[in-house]
This record gives structure tokens, C-alpha cells and sequence, in this order.
């Protein structure tokens, strides 16, 4: 029997040539996901990306000036300039002059959108589109600042799982489970009235889903009834989520819960089933449900749907019932990747997606680690079920599992036990188990998993003997073997067309020799714009040819999305079963029209129908009719509205977009003018302030008081938040703490502050003190240490010696020259800038220091008229005038005392200690006596740290602390 495959074209859509389509793209660097969404554009047969956006994603130092028409900076290194100038037409590239055609670039009021080809050719990297799953894929042509980075922490082992996103370590807020929190809810109330069948009819639907803390536990709550009598739908679950596994005491649990569950599919024992239950793992909350399969379930409103891809392809959807209840069950995982993505699509318009990735390689447990789940399980017919499922690594590619299963089998409770080992060799997983049931019978099984020429392979074989489970009934003629072999990979027909396929063939051999044999395949593309999915599947039992299809159609284009479906029958004939087409279009931002047909051909029927609704603001509505051939008819109105508090002022926050389900987080931002780090009721809060969440900027901003909540946050996992610098009013503004990590929780809003420190700029000359003169020097790092000598900001000097430090709170710091720049250019400083910044404080100009180059040492007299080397650093050393500047209050360390003058200056020339110090004369039993003083510290802590890092040539004249208001008396009091 040959697969037949059926593409059915679009139907043609003809826009405005000068309408840009708008893209919403996730961005994909080495697997890594930099963010969920950038905006891009499609025209004239060119995609334009925005630039300032990528540059700052992918760690570019490259600014745009949207406004300007400019952007300016330097690609991967100094000497790498970049210069645009929309207006010119012209880039600069390392000081290279280029024209540019101005048609090549969008300037937007948020970014300059450029051409990809012009990106390609500017930046060191290489973009690949993948319009039917909307991802941008970067490649780097040469290594990126971000990837050394993730590089680095992935050699030190310091990344947390966060889903792909990979970020700084920022501290992790800890938001306490309370007793009673305020819930957040999504209700949705319909109403309908029509004729069927020739009588009048009316219902109507009310649904609410609830979640928030209750007693110390992460809840839900779905209610949903009906005008018709029917008994309502109720469903309370509660537990706690911890990515940490810091749950149950020694049990180190990172998940459990309680209510109303779904028990878990096993393969070839027991199946799913609903009901009530209670579940304990340690396992990670992202790690796939089955070694080799993936589900995914959850509550949704009633009338949304859920698109489901596998790897850039459409694989499924799925309408949620009255039950608000989706589920996708056993989605088969192959070697390499394997990416999710969930597309969900509300009545009115709401969508939002879900990302998911499961590299099989990485499920692997590691050597040592000894993961568990327990789900004990009720069913609605009061069924138990129970599983007890354990993994062990052993070696580093090698893993043990053992399980213990309960389950009612044809009414009477049957025990299972079944041991596994699994194994990675080189590119081959190999895994084995054997499963025997409480009555005698047994399964065994061999698997192969491995990637061959870009395709997917998974092999297995099942051995059978009076084996009777869940998915093994009891039958006359049982099966003995069961072969299992599936193909999964993509191919490249053209740049940025991949044709995903999907190959799986499935053969049961009977105890009489009966074969039973199954074939599907999927093939998926993303053709004029359109996502389409065909599926087969062909079956012969006996001789007797049964096959089905289903082809499915996603399709979005300018502002219209198209829909549609066929589901046909070729054997043992051929016809149409039923056809489906909706088609969306936005009247304006939130404002959607609806129209749709479907046609069921087996029992003849045409359904029309056609909706507005209204997707935004403080809640949602619909209209909808729908008229059949038949004669029926109904006319409905939906309203849908969620609900959420924000705990800092106890104001109601209704939405016309569904929140239950997420998480949220009140950011407040604030000048914090005394440094505690804690908000005062007379500090001022700083509004319009923008945030940064897992790298993707978001749209929320602060109110007048400083307040903004960020919601839809992914639940139960680790999410960054920071400032966005670029949205601060005041340059001067920096953020006290660079960003918290925290893990939100479905309709609990945790509480974030991030005070605000007005900063200083610190500006000053090096210079390099050569052949009796000063001259700027370039190139120098300039280094900015806090009191525990930890570096906090760095400058690089111009070619002039001219430095900046931006952005430096008020405290007291010290500025050097980088030691390590220092040693490879052969140079020697003269010491420490001690400086004290105030918050008032505007701009410290003037910090000017030198370096110096090691002369070899000579014994030759000068020649006349010139003086030696040494001469001008004694004679650079600043006297009483520099001590006597200095705040009586303040410290210093004296290094050196002599009775000699010559011998406080070799000691001076020795050290080159030149700025920062000094020497001073007095008098000591009746002669003079000089002393060498160095630094000024603004207490006596700073200073002895300061002492304690002097290299151990400074050391050997006993160096100490003291008081510049002592040297000052000591000065006043001596006769010079």
C-alpha cells in the first residue's frame, strides 16, 4: 500500500504592495532562547529585522537612534567601527565609506528595521526564518561576547534551568506561600438562543477558574455550570511547586499535589484516566512525563483551542470542552531535539504560546541521582490505581529504572513490577525492560534510538507472553510480538523551506499468526504562508485495507488568519468525511470579525457562521450566529472578563485576557536617596520606568507611584526580571540591584522593589610621564573598586588619555590602572585615586593620573643642561602643599621616616610613588626628619585594608595608620 500524500493549496490572498506584514519572532541563538518575541517586518520580498534590538540581544555594541535615522558603535571589537546614517545613505565600516540604499531600511519610532541581507553583510552572523513556527534563528560566524559568556558558566556548572533562557545569576526572591491570597480568576458567561429541529431553544453557560495560595498550598479551582440541569463541573487541586527540590523534608520533593488529577499513561499498561489522587515526584518540572513520550494537559476556559508543533511543524489541535480541560497524551520524543510549542487561540481573539524543549539526550539521570514519582489515583468509576516509578544513574550514560503499578483489569486490582536499564553510546541510546503481571504473565521489550543523515530513528520490539494490561486486553487470539519503527527529520527543499516528515510503521503479530499492521506518516509545510499538515494512516488486519487522512491549515497573513480542515476516507473507498474554513480578520488593535463554514459530507449539513468580538480592555465580548442548511439556527453573546489584584494598593485589575493560569509580580521602582534599599514613604517613585523579563523587554510601565504589575509570567520556573536602563528619565539614574530571579505561581503576585540610585560620572587624564614630559595615553583600562577592592566599573582611555567611568553610586571608591595591562605594556603606576561620592554629587572631573616607564639604571653624568630622570620624579613628588589639602578627618598610611631627605627620595624614585603621596618634613631630637605619607581614606578601616594589600617591599619599614589632622599639627608645630 503506498502513502498517499494531499496539499491543498491556500486560497490566494492579494494585498497592498506597500502593506508591511508584521512579524512576531522568537529569537534562537545555539538553542538558547534570547527572547520570546522581537517585532519584524515582510516587504517587497525582504524581511526587515530590528537592528538595536538584535544588536543589544546578541551583545553588539551597536546603538540606534530611531529618531536620528543613525546608529553608531563597533562590531565585536574597537577597531571594528560602525556608522549609519539613514539620510546619507551611507554606513561606515572600520573607517570604510559605504552607500546604502535608504529602501533597505524601515525607521520606526521604536528601532531602525534593515534588511536582513544588510545584517548578514554588517554583522557577523547568519539569520534563518522559520515563518510557520515564527522562530529567527541566529548563527554566529564568529564568537559573540554572549556566548563566551554562557560558555564560562557553563564550564563553572552555575546556570539554572530556566527553560533554554540563559542569564546572569541574579539573587532569587523568595516569595512566601501565604494562607489566603486574593485570587486571580477567569470567568466566561455565555448565552444562546436559536431553533433546532424546528423548536426554540435557550442555555447558557457560566464557567470560573480560580488559583491563588490557600493554607501555605499553590491551588485551583475550575467551576463551570449550565442552565440545563445538568450537575455542576467542580475541581479543586492544591500542592507546591519547587524547581529547588527543596519540598517534604528529606524527601527533597520538587513537585506534589493532591485533588483532582489525571493519573499518568504507562506504555503498554495502564492508560490515562481522570479522578481524584495525590502525586509526589523529585523529578525536574520540565523533565519529560515518559523517558520516550510527553504529554501535556491543562485547564483553559471553555471555547479556546490549542494548536500543538513539533519541531516547526503543526501536529494537532484540539477544541476545550465544558470540562475546560486539554490534553495531548503520548507525544513520541526522538534522538536530539525534540520542541514543543503551544499555540493557544481564545473565543475572541486572546492568543498566547507556550515553548517547550526535551533534548532525549539530556533525560539521562546522573550518576548518583535517584529520582521517584508516587501518584496514587482514584478514577470517576472508583477504580485505584497507583504508581511507584524510580530511576538510578549508575554510570555516566547508564541508568536503571524500576517501577511498581497497580491497576483494575477487567474489574479485578492487578500489580505489575518492571525493571529497565537505559544506555547512551556514542549516538545510540539503547534501553531495555522487563515488565510481569501479578497473574504469571510478562513483557519484555528492546528499544534503539539514534539519528542517521539528519533523520530520526526509534526501533522497537515488544515480546508478549499471557500478558494482560490497560492496553493489552484479554482476547482469544493474543499478540506475542509487537515491532514499532519511526522516522522523524526535516528536509531542505530551499533556503528557509524545510519540509518536516513524520514516518511511523507499528506491526502486532498474533498467537495464530494474524498481523495486524498500522502505517502513518505526517508531512508538514509552510507554503504561501501557510502552515499545513497532512496526516495518514493506513491499517490491514486480515487482508481487510482500511486508510484515513486529516489535512489541517493554519495560515496568517497581514490581518486576516485562515483555519481550515479535511478529514477523507481512501480505503476501503474513497470520499470526503467533512471540511472546515474560519477565517479571522482584525478590524482594528483587539477587534476581530469572524466568519466560518463547514461542510459535513457523510451526513449533509452547512453550517455558517459569524462573530465580532472585542479582545482588549477591561474585558471581552463576542457575538455570534449560526445558521445551519437544515434549518437551525442560534444567535449567542459571550462575555469573559479576568480578574487580578494588585497587593500594594488593593485595586482590581480586570482584563479582557485570561491571567489564572500565570503569574505576575508588582515591580515598584524608587530613588532611594539613603541608600538603605528599602522605600521610605518621602522618597520619590520614578514612573514610566520599562522592565526587562527573560531578555524580551515588556510592554508594562510604572505608574505615577512608581508601580507597574508584569503579568503572564510563565509559572514554575525560573524568571529574571531587571530595570530597563533605556526607559529611566534620568540619565543620572541606576538601579541598585541589577535584577532578582524569582519563580512565580499561578495568581499569586510576588512583590519586587528596585531602588534607584542617583549616580556620578568620574572623568580624568592618564598620561605616561616619559622623556620629561606627560602625554595622554590610549588604550589604558581604568578600573573602579568599591572598599572590599572588588572592580564595580571600568573606563578605556581615548586616544588623548581622556577616560570616562559612567553610572557610580554614591560611596567611596578607588581608581587605578589596570595591573594586568599594566605588566604587558611594561609600565608601573604611581598609585590609587581615593574618591568620595556623594549622592548630590554632579560630575567628578579632573581625576588625572600618570604612569610611568621603567628607565635602565646608569651611572653616566648627564650631559649639560640635562637633567636625569630621577631629578624629575623627585621634583614631580608633591610636599606639605598636597598633605595640607587633605580633610583633617581622613587617614592615610605613613610608609617611611628618615633622617635624611635623600633617603625619603630614592625611596620615592624606587616605589615610583608619585600621585597619592608625599613627604613632609619635621623635627626630631633636634634635627629634621621627613616622612613619607601615602593615600587619604575616609576611615580608618579603608586605610588598614589599604595597608594590608601594600606589596611586601613597602612593608619592611613597619608602615602605619594614622590621622591627617596629626601630620597637620606636626607640620605647624616644626621650624623649618
Amino acid at each position: 500500500m503506498a502513502l498517499l500524500l494531499v496539499m491543498v493549496a491556500a486560497p490566494g490572498y492579494t494585498a497592498r504592495a506597500e502593506d508591511p506584514v508584521l512579524l512576531l519572532l522568537e529569537v534562537r541563538l545555539d538553542h538558547t532562547v534570547l527572547s520570546g518575541a522581537i517585532p519584524a517586518y515582510d516587504l517587497h520580498g525582504h524581511t526587515y529585522l530590528p537592528m538595536g534590538e538584535l544588536a543589544r540581544l546578541l551583545t553588539i555594541a551597536i546603538q540606534t537612534q530611531p529618531a536620528e535615522g543613525t546608529a553608531s558603535g563597533f562590531v565585536l571589537h574597537q577597531d571594528r567601527s560602525f556608522s549609519l546614517n539613514v539620510a546619507d545613505a551611507q554606513v561606515s565600516r572600520a573607517g570604510l565609506l559605504e552607500s546604502i540604499d535608504p529602501a533597505l531600511i524601515m525607521q520606526e519610532p521604536d528601532d531602525l528595521y534593515v534588511a536582513r541581507s544588510l545584517l548578514e553583510r554588517w554583522l557577523p552572523v547568519e539569520f534563518a526564518i522559520e515563518r510557520s513556527s515564527q522562530v529567527l534563528t541566529v548563527k554566529a560566524l564568529e564568537e559573540l561576547p554572549l556566548q563566551a559568556r554562557l560558555r564560562r558558566e557553563r564550564k563553572a556548572d552555575r546556570s539554572h534551568n530556566r527553560g533554554g533562557y540563559q542569564a546572569p545569576q541574579y539573587p532569587l526572591l523568595h516569595s512566601p506561600y501565604q494562607m489566603i491570597d486574593t485570587p486571580f480568576i477567569d470567568q466566561t458567561l455565555t448565552a444562546d438562543v436559536g431553533e433546532r429541529n424546528g423548536q426554540p431553544v435557550s442555555a447558557s453557560r457560566y464557567s470560573a477558574h480560580l488559583t491563588g495560595d490557600l493554607l501555605g498550598l499553590e491551588s485551583s479551582v475550575f467551576f463551570s455550570a449550565d442552565s440545563e440541569g445538568s450537575d455542576p463541573e467542580v475541581r479543586a487541586t492544591a500542592g507546591r511547586r519547587d524547581p529547588e527540590g527543596r519540598l517534604l523534608g528529606l524527601m527533597r520533593a520538587r513537585s506534589y499535589s493532591f485533588g483532582d488529577l489525571s493519573s499518568p499513561r504507562v506504555a503498554n499498561i495502564m492508560k490515562a484516566n481522570n479522578g481524584q489522587g495525590v502525586s509526589v515526584s523529585n523529578r525536574s518540572l520540565h523533565q519529560p512525563t515518559q523517558f520516550d513520550s510527553q504529554s501535556f494537559e491543562g485547564d483553559l476556559p471553555p471555547g479556546w483551542d490549542v494548536e500543538l508543533y513539533y519541531n516547526n511543524s503543526l501536529v494537532d489541535f484540539q477544541q476545550v470542552g465544558s470540562d475546560g480541560r486539554y490534553r495531548f497524551e503520548d507525544l513520541p520524543l526522538s534522538y536530539g531535539r525534540n520542541d514543543f510549542q503551544l499555540v493557544f487561540n481564545g473565543p475572541l481573539g486572546q492568543t498566547r504560546v507556550e515553548n517547550y524543549s526535551y533534548p532525549l539526550d539530556q533525560s539521562m539521570t546522573r550518576p548518583g541521582v535517584f529520582r521517584y514519582d508516587f501518584k496514587g489515583h482514584q478514577d470517576e468509576q472508583g477504580n485505584e490505581r497507583f504508581l511507584g516509578q524510580f530511576d538510578l544513574g549508575v554510570l555516566r550514560n547508564l541508568s536503571a529504572s524500576a517501577a511498581f503499578m497497580s491497576a483494575p483489569i477487567d474489574g479485578t486490582p492487578t500489580s505489575f513490577t518492571r525493571v529497565g536499564l537505559r544506555t547512551f553510546w556514542q549516538s545510540v541510546s539503547l534501553n531495555g525492560g522487563y515488565t510481569e503481571a501479578e497473574n504469571g504473565g510478562h513483557l519484555g521489550e528492546l528499544g534503539l534510538q539514534t539519528r542517521m543523515a539528519g533523520i530520526s530513528v526509534d526501533a522497537s520490539r515488544l515480546y508478549v507472553s499471557d500478558f494482560v494490561s490497560d492496553e493489552f486486553l484479554r482476547r482469544s487470539d493474543p499478540i506475542v510480538t509487537r515491532d514499532e519503527l519511526r522516522l522523524t527529520g526535516s528536509f531542505e527543499l530551499a533556503p528557509d523551506w524545510h519540509l518536516p516528515v513524520s514516518m511511523e510503521y507499528e506491526r502486532d503479530k498474533h498467537d495464530s499468526g494474524l498481523a495486524d499492521t498500522r502505517i502513518s506518516n505526517r508531512i508538514s509545510a509552510y507554503v504561501f504562508r501557510a502552515a499545513m499538515t497532512n496526516r495518514l494512516q493506513w491499517r490491514s488486519v486480515g487482508g481487510d485495507e482500511q486508510a484515513l487522512g486529516a489535512f489541517l491549515l493554519s495560515r496568517r497573513l497581514y490581518d486576516v488568519s485562515l483555519r481550515g480542515s479535511i478529514n477523507y476516507r481512501l480505503l476501503p473507498f474513497r470520499e470526503t468525511s467533512s471540511v472546515a474554513l474560519t477565517a479571522d480578520y482584525n478590524l482594528a488593535e483587539g477587534y476581530r470579525l469572524n466568519l466560518g463554514v463547514s461542510r459535513d459530507l457523510v451526513n449533509p449539513e452547512t453550517r455558517w457562521n459569524i462573530g465580532l468580538s472585542k479582545s482588549i480592555g477591561r474585558f471581552g465580548l463576542g457575538l455570534n450566529g449560526q445558521y445551519s442548511d437544515t434549518g437551525d439556527y442560534s444567535v449567542g453573546l459571550r462575555l469573559s472578563m479576568g480578574l487580578g489584584r494588585e497587593p500594594r494598593t488593593s485595586d482590581w485589575i480586570p482584563s479582557a485576557r485570561a491571567m489564572a493560569g500565570l503569574g505576575a509580580a508588582s515591580v515598584r521602582t524608587f530613588v532611594d536617596e539613603n541608600g538603605n534599599g528599602i522605600w521610605d514613604e518621602k522618597e520619590e517613585p520614578v514612573s514610566d520606568a520599562g522592565f526587562v523579563v527573560n531578555g524580551a523587554r515588556r510592554e508594562f510601565r510604572t505608574d505615577e507611584d512608581g508601580i507597574a504589575q508584569l503579568g503572564r509570567l510563565p509559572v514554575a520556573r525560573y524568571v529574571d526580571v531587571a530595570v530597563d536602563r533605556s526607559t529611566l528619565l534620568d540619565p543620572r539614574w541606576e538601579p541598585s540591584v541589577e535584577g532578582v530571579s524569582l519563580v512565580p505561581r499561578p495568581g499569586h503576585v510576588a512583590q519586587v522593589d528596585f531602588p534607584v540610585q542617583v549616580t556620578t560620572e568620574i572623568d580624568g587624564t592618564l598620561s605616561l610621564w616619559e622623556d620629561n614630559t606627560a602625554r595622554g595615553i590610549g588604550g589604558i583600562k581604568m578600573e573602579l573598586l568599591n572598599v572590599d577592592m572588588t572592580v564595580v566599573g571600568e573606563a578605556t582611555t581615548a586616544w588623548d588619555g581622556f577616560y570616562i567611568v559612567p553610572r557610580v553610586p554614591s560611596g567611596e571608591y578607588y581608581l587605578r590602572v589596570s595591573p594586568e595591562q599594566l605588566n604587558e605594556l611594561g609600565l608601573r603606576d604611581t598609585g590609587f585615586r581615593v574618591l568620595e561620592v556623594s549622592a548630590n554629587e554632579g560630575y567628578i572631573s579632573g581625576v588625572d593620573m600618570l604612569v610611568l616607564r621603567p628607565q635602565p639604571e646608569t651611572r653616566s653624568t648627564p650631559a649639560s643642561g640635562q637633567r636625569p630622570v630621577e631629578t624629575e620624579v623627585e621634583n614631580a613628588a608633591r610636599k606639605e602643599n598636597w598633605i595640607s589639602r587633605q580633610r583633617p578627618g581622613n587617614f592615610t598610611i605613613q610608609l617611611l621616616s628618615a633622617s635624611r631627605e635623600i633617603t625619603v627620595k630614592a625611596f620615592m624614585r624606587q616605589h615610583g610613588l608619585i600621585e597619592e603621596s608625599a613627604y613632609f618634613e619635621s623635627r626630631y631630637r633636634g634635627g629634621p626628619w621627613f616622612s613619607v605619607v601615602h593615600g587619604s581614606y575616609g576611615s580608618a578601616e579603608a586605610a588598614q585594608r589599604a595597608l594590608d594589600r601594600l606589596p611586601a617591599s613597602f612593608k619592611e619599614a613597619s608602615p602605619w595608620v594614622r590621622r591627617f589632622r596629626d601630620v597637620h599639627r606636626i607640620m605647624e608645630s616644626s621650624l623649618f
